[in-house]
């Protein structure tokens, strides 16, 4: 039980800062909407869409990879951090040859000219991402804070810096590859110092990472691959509709942070338990898993019901034809509970995450092709979400089968059940208070603290053991400061 209070509360920290972070990175859509035109800004998102797309396949999971093996084999961190950037310096150059070859079939035409700044960038951005990994496996959250909210605060001060200057697309394009290039040189220093970039060759480590890497790549690149609707938008409908898509499709990395926190907190715990008893893993899985419900399945009711007034507020009014294509977005949060290649990837079953995303990427494919040229957006929308719920069942078959456990063992079902009748009961009793009160924030504000008084005490009840979790680790944490 003290276990799992402290994995909540490095969880908590980590979980703090990547909000934090996607606040700040929020700040720019925000502020470039307002400093440029609807069309230079779907310029932008253009650029950075397909910049994103390349970058996240052409990453091929080397990352997620090393926090496997640091966590198993700490002692050859100096080996496995080198080995890990000579294959992502491979990849960058692969990924940037890859843009100047294809840039007439993959680059928009309203920012055709731009192909090669594209290429610089994903050249750059690719390079030494290597840090996280690192601390993630030593168990160090906050220093995983402190290297991300500066990274997050030096792309967005030389973003909106180069927008408010220039108010020129091609030169914002130029800074943030200046700016991805400063910063990989102070990282590669950063290595060097500390003796985890070393300039020897280690066959066998290498040959056991490409063994290991390749089914987690293969199936990172088909879930990747996934978001090429994002892409189809942005070459088939125009700037435009790419950026109510991009609107609709933005509160999803959100969704990521708080289930990704607690699982890569624990994921190296999950890598020693697994070498000596899998079902201890499972154990700790579900515990974990379960107190990500408990804080998604209100979040996912609450925007669900203020879609339209938030996407409003966020994005101003030119934007509120995306809240239909947000509101089933907002499915994938439910979706993201269920991790189950988390558990997976902690027993070297890398190939079922690819097999699930090679079929999850057919069904996206035929439903974008089957509704996008009669009914737009929806085409995109529904492709994405569709083959992501399929993921989530085939995997969870495979844990079943992995694990040996039936249906019933694979998650906390009673308590999540009751976590859905706590959040209906708060978002019900909310409702009613804003019938009641006058329009006005106000009044709004006074709604969403019932909410949350609602929810906290029934969670108080029904979710006893999860509850005592996260009271003790708060508690710890101030004792501790």
């Amino acid at each position: 039980m003290h276990r799992m209070s402290s994995f909540i509360s490095r969880g908590a920290v980590l979980a703090s800062a990547r909000l934090l972070n996607q606040a700040l990175a929020l700040l720019s859509p925000l502020l470039l909407v307002r400093l440029l035109d609807i069309v230079e800004y779907g310029r932008y998102r253009q650029f950075m869409s397909v910049a994103m797309l390349v970058t996240s396949i052409g990453g091929f999971a080397l990352t997620a990879n090393l926090t496997y093996l640091l966590a198993r084999s700490p002692e050859r961190a100096a080996t496995d951090i080198t080995k890990t950037t000579w294959l992502l310096f491979l990849v960058s150059v692969v990924s940037a040859l890859f843009v100047v070859a294809f840039h007439a079939w993959l680059i928009p035409v309203e920012i055709a000219d731009s192909w090669w700044l594209l290429a610089l960038y994903v050249f750059m951005f690719l390079n030494l991402e290597v840090v996280v990994a690192y601390w993630l496996a030593q168990r160090r959250s906050v220093e995983v804070m402190q290297y991300t909210l500066v990274v997050t605060v030096w792309r967005l001060a030389t973003l909106l810096g180069a927008a408010l200057y220039y108010r020129d697309v091609e030169m914002i394009f130029v800074t943030i590859v200046v700016a991805e290039a400063l910063k990989n040189l102070a990282i590669y220093g950063w290595l060097r110092a500390r003796g985890l970039l070393v300039f020897r060759w280690n066959r066998e480590a290498l040959r056991e990472q490409v063994r290991l890497v390749t089914p987690l790549g293969l199936g990172s690149i088909l879930n990747k691959a996934n978001e090429f609707g994002r892409v189809v938008v942005g070459t088939q409908m125009g700037p435009v509709p790419m950026a109510i898509y991009t609107t609709a499709h933005y509160q999803v990395p959100l969704v990521n942070i708080v289930q990704t926190s607690l699982s890569d907190v624990i994921f190296p715990d999950l890598v020693k338990r697994a070498q000596r008893d899998p079902a201890e893993g499972l154990r700790l899985w579900k515990r974990a898993q379960m107190m990500v419900a408990a804080v998604i399945l209100p979040a996912w009711l609450l925007l669900s019901y203020f879609a339209e007034p938030l996407i409003r507020l966020a994005f101003t009014a030119e934007y509120v034809s995306a809240t239909p294509y947000f509101q089933v977005f907002l499915i994938l949060m439910v979706r993201q509970v269920f991790q189950f290649s988390t558990l997976l990837r902690s027993v070297e079953d890398n190939a079922s995450f690819a097999t699930s995303n090679a079929v999850a990427l057919a069904i996206n494919v035929v439903i974008l092709v089957a509704l996008m040229p009669r009914f737009g957006l929806w085409g995109p929308t529904l492709g994405l979400v569709v083959g992501q719920l399929w993921t989530a069942w085939y995997l969870g078959r495979r844990v079943m089968t992995r694990y040996n456990v039936a249906l019933s063992e694979i998650f906390q079902w009673r308590k999540f059940g009751l976590a859905i009748a706590a959040s209906a009961l708060a978002l019900a009793v909310m409702h009613g208070a804003l019938t009641v009160l006058p329009a006005g924030i106000a009044s709004t504000l006074l709604a969403l603290v019932v909410f949350a008084a609602v929810y906290v005490i029934a969670a108080r009840f029904i979710l006893r053991e999860e509850y005592g979790y996260v009271v003790r680790a708060f508690t710890q944490r101030r004792q501790a400061t």
